[in-house]
């Protein structure tokens, strides 16, 4: 039997991030609860919970298995430069460019 074990960075990790990818792992498993916000709302990428969760499915959808590589990064430490080296743009962008789709 295999586990899978979602990891905080040893402390490291913004708190919005590992509510995020909680609500990443509802979403892939399609459980969106009343009471989500609508993709592309929020004002940060790290505000957690669904307004994370989306964003790292928008992540997701630019490279598939992004966030199960960003979780195994996270086992020993934490940094936001694991978006550049996963994605090949800093987090800022990404949000940036997350809220510019879907506002079309």
């Amino acid at each position: 039997m295999t586990h899978t074990w979602q990891w905080n960075g040893q402390g490291q990790a913004p708190v919005g991030l590992i509510e995020g990818i909680a609500d990443f792992v509802r979403l892939k498993g399609d459980y969106v609860p009343n009471g989500w916000v609508k993709s592309g709302e929020g004002q940060k990428w790290d505000e957690g919970y669904s307004v994370t969760g989306w964003f790292l499915d928008y992540c997701n959808d630019l490279q598939q298995g992004f966030v199960a590589e960003l979780n195994k990064k996270m086992r020993d430490g934490y940094s936001d430069n694991f978006f550049q080296e996963l994605l090949g743009k800093r987090v800022d962008q990404l949000w940036t460019d997350y809220k510019a789709k879907i506002a079309n």
